[in-house]
C-alpha cells in the first residue's frame, strides 16, 4: 500500500468518526457535508473525493456500526456458555446498537420500509459473520438442525428483532424492555416447544 493510500485511509477513519458523531447527534437528513468539512477541516471536494456522495458517507457509516457490532458480540460471547444467552446476548446487543443510534437510522428506516432489506443487501459481508455466529448458536441449541436450516434461522432471528426495531421506531415505546421478550420467544422456537 502506498502512503498516499495510507494517508487517505486514515482521513477516511477520521472523517468517519466525525460524521458519525454528527449522524448520531443530528440524524442523517440534518447532517451537512459542508458542516462536516468546517468542523474535520478539509474540504468538501476531499469528502466528496473520498466517499462519493453524503450517501457513500452513511454507507460506510453504517458498515462501520456493524463491524463494530460483531466485534462486541464476540468480545461478550466469550463469556457465555450457554447458547440461550449468547442468543439474549446478541438480541440485547442489537437493540442496544439501536437505542444508541436512533437519530442515526430512524430518518431512514421511517422513510423506507424496505430499509432493513436493503441495509442487509449492501452490507452483506459483514452480516454474514453475524449470522454465522448465530448458526452456531442454533446448532448448539437444537444439534437436529442442519447448517442451511440454523443459516435460515439466523436469517429468520434477524429479521423478526428488526419488527420489534420497526415498531420501536413507529410507536416511541422501550425497545430494551422487549429484549427478553424476543429472545424467550425464538429460544423456544428453535428448541422446538
Amino acid at each position: 500500500m502506498s502512503i498516499k493510500d495510507k494517508m487517505n485511509n486514515l482521513k477516511k477513519e477520521l472523517l468517519l468518526e466525525e460524521a458519525s458523531k454528527q449522524f448520531e447527534e443530528i440524524g442523517y437528513e440534518h447532517m451537512k457535508v459542508v458542516d462536516l468539512a468546517k468542523t474535520a477541516r478539509v474540504s468538501v471536494g476531499t469528502i466528496y473525493s473520498l466517499f462519493n456522495s453524503k450517501g457513500g458517507l452513511y454507507l460506510a457509516y453504517i458498515e462501520h456500526q456493524i463491524n463494530n457490532f460483531f466485534l462486541e458480540l464476540e468480545n461478550r460471547a466469550l463469556s457465555k456458555s450457554s447458547p440461550q444467552e449468547k442468543i439474549h446476548t446478541f438480541i440485547e446487543l442489537k437493540f442496544s446498537y439501536y437505542n444508541q443510534k436512533r437519530k442515526a437510522i430512524e430518518q431512514s428506516a421511517t422513510n423506507n420500509p424496505l430499509f432493513f432489506n436493503t441495509l442487509y443487501k449492501e452490507h452483506s459481508q459483514p452480516f454474514q459473520k453475524i449470522y454465522t455466529y448465530l448458526a452456531k448458536c442454533f446448532i448448539e441449541l437444537n444439534p437436529s438442525f442442519d447448517e442451511a436450516q440454523a443459516m435460515r434461522m439466523a436469517f429468520g432471528i434477524n429479521g423478526f428483532s428488526d419488527g420489534y426495531i420497526s415498531q420501536w421506531l413507529e410507536l416511541n415505546d422501550n425497545l430494551m424492555s422487549k429484549v427478553d421478550e424476543v429472545s424467550e420467544l425464538f429460544i423456544r422456537m428453535i428448541e422446538g416447544d
